[in-house]
C-alpha cells in the first residue's frame, strides 16, 4: 500500500483547555471537540491523506469516569455522527466510516442505531477511510485478536488479521495534542500497525489546533528521511 498515508489524531488537552478558557460542562466541551474533528478531517483528506483515524474516547474514559461524562459524550456523537456521514468530503473523497472499539457496550441504543447508520451509508464507498476509535485500548485490541485467533491455532495467518483494525494499512504518523510535555503512547495505541510509526506532539491543546497545524506536520512528515532501518 505505498500509495496511502495513514494519519492518526489523538485529541488530548480538552479538560485543560476548558480550565483555562472557563468553559464548564462535559456537553458544551466535546461538542467543541467534535467540531474541531470535523474541520481537521475536511484538511486532512485535502491534504492528501488517505486514512484518517480520530481517537474519540478511550476504553479507560467509558469506563473509568462518572455516568454525566458517559452521557454527554453519548448526546455528542448521537447529535453529530449525521455531521459526519453528510459531509461534503464524504462524497467529494469517496470516503467510508468506521467505528472501532467497544462503543456498542457503552453506548445506548439510539446511540449505536445512528452510529451504525453512518457506517452503512458509507460502507460503499472505496476512496479514503475515515475510522473513528471510540472506547478503543489497543491493548484490549490485541487481547481480543489473540482469543480470536486461539479458537482456530491451526489457521496460518497473522495476529493482525484478526484486529479489529486489520482493514486498515500500516499506521505512517500519529499525532498526538496536548502532551508535549510529556510525548507518549496509551493503551496501546494502535499497536498493531505502528511499527514503522513516526509522531508528532505539537505544542497545542486539542480545541486550538487548526488545519494550519495539521499541514505544518504533514509538510514535516514528508520532508523527514525514512530509511526503514536500513
Amino acid at each position: 500500500m505505498n500509495d496511502t498515508l495513514h494519519v492518526a489524531i489523538i485529541p488530548d488537552g480538552n479538560r485543560r483547555w476548558a480550565k483555562q478558557n472557563g468553559l464548564k460542562g462535559y456537553y458544551d466541551l466535546y461538542q467543541r471537540g467534535i467540531d474541531g474533528m470535523l474541520d481537521i478531517s475536511e484538511a486532512a483528506f485535502k491534504l492528501g491523506v488517505t486514512h484518517l483515524s480520530l481517537w474519540g474516547s478511550s476504553h479507560a474514559n467509558m469506563s473509568g469516569r462518572n455516568a454525566d461524562f458517559v452521557q454527554n459524550l453519548d448526546r455528542v456523537f448521537r447529535e453529530n455522527i449525521r455531521r459526519f456521514a453528510t459531509h461534503p468530503i464524504i462524497a467529494e473523497y469517496d470516503i467510508s466510516i468506521r467505528v472501532v472499539g467497544e462503543w456498542r457496550d457503552s453506548f445506548t441504543p439510539e446511540t449505536v442505531r445512528v452510529m451504525e447508520d453512518a457506517i452503512v451509508e458509507t460502507a460503499r464507498r472505496t476512496g479514503c477511510v475515515l475510522t473513528l476509535l471510540i472506547d478503543y485500548s489497543g491493548s484490549r485490541e490485541r487481547d481480543a485478536a489473540v482469543a480470536e485467533l486461539r479458537l482456530d491455532p491451526l489457521k496460518h495467518t497473522t495476529l493482525r488479521e484478526y484486529a479489529w483494525t486489520s482493514y486498515l494499512p500500516d499506521l505512517n504518523l500519529a499525532i498526538r495534542t496536548g502532551s508535549w510535555t510529556d510525548p507518549h503512547n496509551s493503551e496501546g495505541f494502535l499497536s498493531l500497525l505502528s511499527d514503522n510509526t513516526q509522531f508528532a506532539y505539537p505544542e497545542v491543546l486539542w480545541p486550538d489546533f487548526t488545519p494550519k497545524h495539521l499541514a505544518d506536520i504533514l509538510a514535516d512528515y514528508n520532508s523527514r528521511e525514512k530509511r526503514g532501518g536500513k
